[in-house]
């Protein structure tokens, strides 16, 4: 993905750059629990949103709808997770909080910053990017296998 910083104040990208682009889920990125599975496989599917928007140059408004619905669902998903962990006693569910928690504070100063005009897309993509790679094939598939030990039907 390539991430123009150059920008003038606005998530559009220049017309001379190259577009950004989409993340296809695979089935790589799958931690083997439908539900935690399907969560991820909408957040992709809210991320792809919010790169066609920004290269179908939308309005800033519109853009910072489909960021806004990406924030209430990670937040929909994060929920789930951590209930998830704290009924199985899964050991690591401090340090995987404290990850959820801080992404959700970054995106959030990121929402806020759009609403000041701030001038964030390479920001929000390349960040969004890395997080749902990073994360569901870091922390997340681990979180998916000790469920999966322990019988855990989704």
């Amino acid at each position: 993905m390539q991430l123009n910083t150059t920008q003038p104040k606005t998530m559009k990208p220049n017309l001379a750059d190259p577009r950004w682009e989409t993340m296809a889920w695979q089935d790589g990125f799958g931690v083997g629990n439908a539900v935690i599975d399907a969560d991820h496989k909408r957040l992709f599917e809210l991320f792809n949103e919010f790169v066609t928007a920004v290269n179908a140059f939308r309005a800033d408004s519109e853009i910072q709808d489909v960021l806004g619905e990406l924030l209430d669902y990670t937040d929909t998903h994060f929920d789930r997770e951590e209930t998830l962990m704290r009924e199985h006693g899964y050991p690591d569910y401090a340090a995987h909080k404290a990850l959820h928690d801080s992404f959700v504070r970054q995106l959030h100063d990121v929402n806020s910053a759009l609403d000041a005009g701030g001038e964030k897309g390479a920001f929000v993509l390349g960040f969004l990017a890395k997080w749902l790679s990073g994360h569901i094939l870091g922390v997340d598939t681990k979180l998916g296998a000790y469920l999966r030990e322990r019988g855990v039907e989704a």
